[in-house]
């Protein structure tokens, strides 16, 4: 019953006490989600079950916390991209918590509708929230925003624009206060720094094989602090966000647009396809880009290969990079930071 599952929580600049967080909840889906694969759960749903745990953690930039749009508004999206089922996503989702139950609906429609009607692979804003929710209630729009999501909206309002009100600050803060209590703890120990000059890219992913030797890769994010509302990031571009071939899955994070604009998932399934004996991830990801050329980013990959071993990558080119994975062959998870003098991981274990 060969299996393996790898997560990522975002390439960032994020501090030493709040990376110390993330490798534990790394570790969390890593334990939850092996669990389910060693159970015969396809990789599709244990994907997403991993996309959950990490949109309602308020950790990470997807789902509840997730940064806030120049028009004080909070938009959601995420992306399913599988060997089994495909490719689905849905974007500018305003309020809704888990984007990527969405995404569910539309790749379970997609495997169950006959061929007289061809179901949506890509939906936007408040059309794919009314239809879908009519079908899962838990989809439901609602203040996802925290005490975190706020104060970053204000340091990164003050940091580009120049403009700041402490008194309406106080105000929200005191009126919000989204956070899951059983993670309240934790997340009143994150360092509320989190914009600075590199800024925080942390769309999240896990990447899934099961035992059936199917690859599913699934991303959720919120997007830049102080985007645009209409704004769609990487997860809603197959080949961008997230790229899938009978072997290999990968994930993308970081800048949505310089990753948009070089398709970087497809880019590096060629790159790692080709010379993954000869470069390492860091230089995988600069071999997508050229000399000089801006690369905010980050990705994780999980690549299948003789004699029932797997290659887990990651590589990123910000501060600092939270992922874990867990194999069936392995008794309990690896969970890591890359830094900044340190930005490249390949593995090569048994699955």
């Amino acid at each position: 019953m060969h299996h393996i599952v790898a997560v990522h929580t975002g390439a960032g600049n994020c501090s030493d006490a709040t990376n110390k967080l993330l490798k534990a909840l790394c570790k969390r889906v890593c334990n939850d989600i092996s669990q389910l694969l060693a159970s015969g759960v396809c990789a599709d749903k244990a994907a997403i079950t991993g996309i959950i745990i990490l949109e309602d953690s308020p950790l990470t930039n997807a789902g509840v916390g997730s940064s806030i749009t120049v028009d004080k508004r909070m938009r959601t999206e995420a992306s399913l991209c599988s060997t089994f089922s495909g490719f689905h996503c849905a974007g500018d989702l305003e309020n809704i918590r888990h984007p990527i139950k969405i995404v569910k609906l539309m790749a379970e429609e997609s495997l169950e509708i006959s061929g007289k009607y061809i179901p949506p692979r890509v939906m936007v804003g408040q059309s794919a929230i009314d239809r879908y929710s009519q079908k899962d209630p838990s989809i439901c729009q609602t203040n996802i925003s925290t005490k975190r999501s706020i104060k970053m909206f204000y340091k990164a309002e003050k940091y580009f624009n120049g403009k700041t009100s402490a008194k309406r600050l106080k105000k929200e803060l005191s009126n919000t206060d989204n956070t899951p209590e059983n993670d309240y703890q934790d997340c009143s120990k994150i360092e509320s720094s989190r914009v600075g000059l590199k800024g925080v890219e942390d769309t999240v992913g896990v990447i899934c094989v099961d035992v059936n030797g199917h690859i599913s890769c699934a991303t959720s994010s919120g997007g830049s602090v102080l985007k645009y509302s209409g704004r769609l990031g990487q997860c809603c571009v197959h080949g961008a966000g997230s790229y899938t071939t009978p072997t290999l899955g990968i994930v993308t994070t970081g800048n949505g647009e310089q990753i948009i604009n070089k398709l970087l998932a497809v880019k590096l399934a060629g790159k790692l396809s080709a010379d993954s004996a000869a470069l390492d991830s860091y230089a995988a990801l600069g071999a997508c880009f050229a000399e000089g050329e801006n690369r905010m980013c980050g990705f994780l990959a999980v690549e299948r290969e003789e004699g029932g071993l797997v290659s887990v990558h990651v590589g990123h080119t910000l501060s600092n990079m939270v992922f874990g994975f867990l194999s069936s062959s392995m008794e309990k998870p690896v969970s890591r930071t890359l830094s900044e003098e340190a930005p490249s991981f390949v593995q090569t274990l048994k699955m």
